[in-house]
């Protein structure tokens, strides 16, 4: 819950210094960049490097704003869940 929350707030300041809503961004891409990134940052033992490492973080964020998704027309909502009987009609 916290880590969904980190990357939902690293989303926001992405999008606040874009200037777009937190929306534009993929959940997942973000969620695979942060990993990515702080996976690398882990391995590095230079200390200094880390603001830069996570200035190219959000530098990746940001370009992964602008991809378009052909064929995407409609908000994102949920699916309703598909019924796991059929409907009785009754004869009337």
């Amino acid at each position: 819950c916290i880590a969904y929350n980190l990357v939902r707030l690293e989303m926001a300041n992405v999008a606040a210094d874009a200037q777009c809503n937190p929306t534009d961004i993929s959940f997942v891409r973000a969620f695979h960049i942060i990993q990515y990134e702080l996976t690398w940052a882990a391995a590095t033992r230079a200390y200094g490097k880390l603001p830069s490492l996570l200035q190219r973080m959000r530098q990746r964020l940001v370009t992964e704003l602008t991809v378009k998704r052909p064929g995407r027309h409609f908000d994102r909502v949920v699916k309703s869940k598909a019924q796991r009987y059929p409907y009785k009609k009754s004869k009337a």
